[in-house]
């Protein structure tokens, strides 16, 4: 993803952290147990605890305090000498990784290395019917494909049946930080890829493709073909830095679909995912028609792994914070906080929902909370999951 003419950025932007690791053992086991750092992220007390999300080497951040170290360069995080297993994060972006066996293949299947992608999906899933109640639960981001046809030799064309996924691109914006380095067979591809190998910036795209691959972009503006209808157009206008032959970049869905993906003039400056082929749109170039699990906003707090030149601190925002010490999503705290008791003035304004604090509220969150006020809440605690029960 580095731009044309520049070298490659350090490719490991996310280590795991997990307190008392060691080499060996289950990889499994300490991906799933590990919390994902950025440079920016990690702490003193860290050292010695962090490996490579691929390989689970130990890691060490380079300068191990500061944002850049004596000759300018950005923090990086890499590997230590002590073990060298074969990881494709210790070289230079290349065409993907070939399995050369089915059962190499099944085994980084089952080790969660690699997905195997038989769609993205088109519609919206169904929600579940309960006699007698209503479903308020997470919606299906990923299902069981039939078993697939891939590749297993590039030349040769030998293929093998490996069990496929149904997924969304908000499934893979959701856990971008799991699934960054996991390796993907997507629709019709001749090799797996690393999402972050597989991912394009749009100001890199020159021409047309009706191949469809995965691109990312931020949003510059949006403005609506007619505000009446929920099907007409929205034009989201993505940054598009090109000396090529096109002046523009577009995101095209209806007005519904793209404010049920978040994708609202309060996006402005957040970054879209999506799936599809480029085609030509007047003088530019634009992705349009998607499928509901085919395009999503990837969260704030990941915007420095695609754009590391422009980033800045992120700071969690008190829902994430909420969501994180609970365990639930940011849409369930979210729905959450509107259910609660408004907060109303004299004269009739909305401010927000009251929401108690429980005595066990970590400092983190209450630091945040001082005079907030604002679409969702007034004053913000952490949920007691058993009130009311």
């Amino acid at each position: 993803m580095a731009a044309p003419g520049k070298p490659e950025s350090n490719r490991i932007k996310f280590a795991y952290y997990l307190a008392g690791w060691a080499y060996g053992g289950d990889k499994v086991a300490l991906r799933a147990a590990a919390k994902s750092v950025l440079t920016s992220e990690y702490q003193k007390e860290m050292k010695g605890n962090i490996f490579c999300p691929e390989c689970c080497v130990g890691l060490f951040r380079s300068p191990e305090d500061g944002d850049k170290d004596a000759n300018g360069r950005a923090a990086y995080f890499a590997h230590s000498r002590t073990h060298r297993p074969p990881c494709g994060l210790r070289v230079k972006k290349r065409d993907g990784q070939r399995f050369t066996t089915e059962e190499e293949a099944k085994q980084a299947i089952d080790d969660e290395l690699l997905v195997v992608v038989k769609s993205f999906m088109k519609e919206k899933p169904v929600a579940p019917v309960l006699p007698g109640q209503v479903y308020d639960g997470p919606v299906v981001e990923d299902i069981d494909g039939e078993p697939t046809d891939v590749p297993i030799k590039r030349h040769n064309g030998e293929q093998i049946k490996l069990p496929s996924r149904i997924t969304t691109v908000r499934g893979l914006c959701r856990s971008f930080d799991k699934n960054y380095y996991k390796y993907y067979f997507l629709p019709d591809a001749q090799y797996p890829q690393l999402l972050s190998d597989a991912l394009m910036d749009v100001s890199n795209v020159r021409e047309l493709n009706e191949k469809s691959k995965l691109y990312f972009g931020r949003i510059k503006r949006i403005f609506k073909m007619g505000d009446g209808n929920p099907w007409n157009i929205q034009m989201t206008r993505l940054q598009y830095e090109n000396d090529g032959d096109y002046q523009d970049f577009t995101l095209k869905m209806s007005i519904r679909d793209s404010k049920e993906h978040g994708i609202t003039d309060a996006s402005i400056g957040r970054i879209v995912m999506m799936y599809g082929p480029i085609s030509k749109n007047g003088s530019g170039l634009a992705i349009s028609d998607l499928g509901w699990g085919e395009f999503a906003l990837l969260p704030a707090k990941y915007d420095q792994v695609l754009f590391p030149e422009n980033a800045e601190p992120y700071q969690e925002t008190l829902e994430e914070l909420l969501a994180d010490a609970t365990g639930l999503t940011l849409e369930e705290i979210e729905e959450w906080m509107l259910d609660e008791e408004q907060e109303i003035t004299d004269d009739g304004v909305l401010v927000g929902h009251i929401v108690n604090f429980r005595d066990d509220t970590p400092e983190r969150v209450m630091s945040r909370v001082s005079g907030r006020t604002g679409e969702y809440t007034a004053n913000v605690g952490i949920i007691d999951l058993d009130e009311g029960e």
